[in-house]
């Protein structure tokens, strides 16, 4: 389990540290105040395919795909142009200096750094890169960028231009350019705000068929219908359906019976596909009313002692900060956590909110979020 996390020069945050953290997290404040960049930095913390999970970091927010890695750096009409990777770090003109990600005391942290590397070919026209030597005298066409990632004193990825392909991000998996993984990891699990897409919610439910998976999912729908009975997918030219069956109305879309319906779907899937990992959760009470987010997270309680999962979220909403408070103290010994995250200048700072306080706050009506 993750038990604290300090964070240095990654996206918006310069140094931020959250010196406690529980089996249950939950992030809150204003937009802009990295909520939902806190969730990406514990996931290439935690995350086992470096290389992939780099990439997927930097097409997160980016506007267009990943597109290959110009070595000039501009573009068609020869302005200079950043590519998405660079994002990844707080500022343009602190790249030199690299991201950290690592718990308090941690003897292997998570390191990116943005090093300048020759690419040189062999006899065989194989390209490859090494190291820059200072004094070295090199044709500006001949170097290139390369992304470098560390778990303490060893390498454990390496993204050059070559890597820097669309298809590498298909599936959210490590694909042929992945070289080296992180074999501490955890399984990780991640819910964007807007939900899953339907391939990829039909994959985590056939993955589930082996083991209570299947019937976690189906027991937390039933949270919101009592007569849900089952459910299956069926296969249609544009792509599998899900289809519920409740007592008496015989099989009905999934998409049909509401946003809400959904989004506890996908929350299910998520929880029962990181067993003894980390999941995930952006903007967890979209798609959900009000009265049904503290059941919610009486549920995820429940289920991160079973599953031996710890959860992250992040919200912004009254409601779902009340479940959490109702739900922490079944949390177990390992206790849960609310952060407030709020902007001072170029600073992002962490508040770590007593859950006592949470819930007096919510009583006098005072804005924690």
């Amino acid at each position: 389990m993750i038990e604290s996390l300090h964070i240095s020069g990654f996206k918006l945050f310069r140094d931020i540290t959250l010196p406690r953290l529980g089996r249950l997290n939950l992030f809150v404040g204003e937009n802009n105040t990295g909520k939902s960049c806190l969730l990406e930095a514990i996931r290439l913390y935690a995350g086992r395919s470096p290389v992939a999970d780099v990439l997927l970091a930097a097409a997160a927010r980016s506007p267009e795909e990943l597109r290959l890695w110009d070595s000039d750096g501009l573009s068609e009409e020869g302005v200079p142009v950043l590519h998405p990777v660079f994002g990844l770090f707080h500022r343009t003109d602190d790249v030199a200096k690299g991201i950290v990600i690592e718990s308090i005391g941690d003897s292997s942290p998570l390191r990116i750094g943005c090093l300048a590397r020759p690419m040189v070919t062999d006899g065989a026209g194989f390209g490859r890169y090494v190291p820059l030597t200072y004094g070295e005298a090199l044709l500006p066409e001949g170097v290139e960028m390369a992304l470098v990632v560390f778990r303490g004193d060893r390498q454990v990825g390496l993204v050059t231009r070559q890597l820097l392909q669309t298809n590498l991000l298909a599936g959210d998996r490590a694909q042929d350019g992945e070289r080296f993984l992180n074999d501490d990891a955890s399984s990780v699990a991640f819910l964007p705000a807007k939900g899953l897409s339907d391939e990829k919610a039909a994959t985590m439910w056939d993955a589930l068929v082996q083991g209570p998976g299947q019937e976690l999912v189906l027991g937390w729908l039933r949270i919101l219908d009592s007569q849900i009975q089952d459910l299956a997918y069926i296969g249609r030219k544009y792509g599998r359906l899900a289809l519920l069956k409740t007592g008496g109305q015989g099989r009905v879309p999934l998409q049909s019976v509401g946003d809400g319906l959904t989004k506890l779907f996908h929350i299910a899937l998520a929880v029962a596909s990181a067993p003894k990992g980390v999941l995930l959760i952006d903007e967890f009470e979209n798609g959900l009313h009000w009265s049904v987010q503290e059941k919610l997270w009486l549920a995820l309680a429940k289920a991160a002692g079973e599953f031996n999962v710890q959860i992250f979220c992040t919200t912004h909403s009254r409601d779902c900060i009340e479940g959490f408070a109702a739900a922490a103290k079944e949390a177990g010994p390992d206790g849960a956590a609310i952060y407030r995250l709020e902007r001072k200048g170029d600073d992002i700072l962490a508040t770590d909110l007593p859950l006592i306080n949470v819930a007096a706050a919510m009583r006098e009506h005072v804005e924690v979020r």
